[in-house]
């Protein structure tokens, strides 16, 4: 064999080796495990959400196998569907308004568990100074409510119990963080909103309270997740569910604390907090009233055409979660 031979067949050896040496480290990239990330999303008044952060519960419970967690405010829950169906958010803290929403215009996702449920929740505050005694003397006025949550259903609700068509009353989309300026200024005559916000109009002398849910609907408010998230990381949505169930107890067996690193973060004053959460039941399990409730908003919303498509309540609601930790 000649020199030039060998030197080829020696060429081609090397060539085979690096090849082969390149295909078994994309193997090994490819089964390289993908490392999990939760996102989460939490308002001022999600208490528990903001009691877990403030307490580590969560980095506690996601550092066992090295989830990352990620934590998202926002004023409301309108922008919090964008960010699930934008696939910026895995899992947040929702009114009923804007859960049947989010699944009406086509997000795929699922209810997961129950945040709270309150008779109490919503408030309608007017102006102390005002003269309105009654909710029909809402007539003409002015009423800031922030639009496509949880309050305003109630809101509309509310009209419609009085007998009061909603083009009557001039609503105002307004964020919860303006209303006690609104109310102060005049520039509003009444406002719809959520706890603990009415509980703090009130304690600030701000806002009497004229009507709330309690004869209205009984408020259900959950926890909405990205149906594609929880396929793929059911253990992810399971173990949040368990930090909120730790929360709570937290906040039972330590109020005076819990309510303090409470205020810290979401800025409420603990006052304010102490007087909402007096009538709210933190319990995680979705009932069937619970269900019906959500059913009849919905229905109420299609009929009104502030949701356009109609679905199977049943279609937005997985308890399969609950089921999972052990709640039923």
């Amino acid at each position: 064999m000649n020199k030039k031979i060998w030197a080829l067949m020696l060429t081609l050896i090397l060539l085979l080796g690096i090849t082969a040496g390149c295909g078994q480290k994309s193997v090994e990239k490819s089964t390289t495990p993908e490392k999990k990330a939760i996102r989460i999303g939490y308002q001022a008044s999600s208490s528990l959400t903001i009691l877990a952060k403030a307490k580590g519960f969560f980095d506690e419970e996601f550092a066992k196998d090295g989830t990352e967690v990620s934590y998202n405010l926002f004023l409301a829950g309108p922008p919090m569907n964008e960010a699930l169906a934008g696939d910026r958010l895995d899992i947040a803290n929702l009114g009923p308004l804007p859960a049947i929403s989010a699944r009406s215009t086509g997000a795929d996702v699922k209810v997961v568990g129950r945040a709270y449920s309150d008779d109490l929740y919503y408030g309608l505050l007017v102006r102390p100074d005002g003269g309105i005694t009654s909710v029909k003397d809402l007539k003409g006025k002015k009423v800031a409510v922030q639009v496509g949550s949880g309050a305003h259903l109630f809101l509309m609700l509310l009209l419609q119990q009085n007998g009061i068509k909603n083009a009557d009353v001039n609503i105002v989309n307004l964020p919860t963080s303006d209303h006690q300026s609104a109310l102060e200024t005049g520039n509003v005559d009444a406002v719809a909103t959520w706890q603990p916000f009415v509980a703090s109009l009130e304690l600030n002398h701000s806002g009497k309270v004229l009507a709330t849910s309690q004869d209205v609907i009984r408020t259900v408010g959950v926890y909405l997740a990205r149906n594609a998230f929880g396929q793929q990381n059911p253990q992810l949505i399971e173990r949040f569910l368990k930090v909120h169930q730790r929360a709570a107890d937290y906040l039972k067996s330590n109020p005076d604390e819990a309510l303090a690193l409470i205020s810290k973060e979401s800025k409420i004053p603990v006052a304010a907090l102490e007087k909402s959460i007096k009538t709210i039941d933190w319990n995680l399990n979705i009932t069937t009233d619970d269900v019906k409730v959500l059913n009849e908003s919905k229905d109420f919303l299609k009929s009104s055409n502030i949701i356009k498509k109609d679905f199977d309540i049943k279609e937005l609601v997985d308890t399969k979660y609950l089921v999972n930790i052990g709640i039923k």
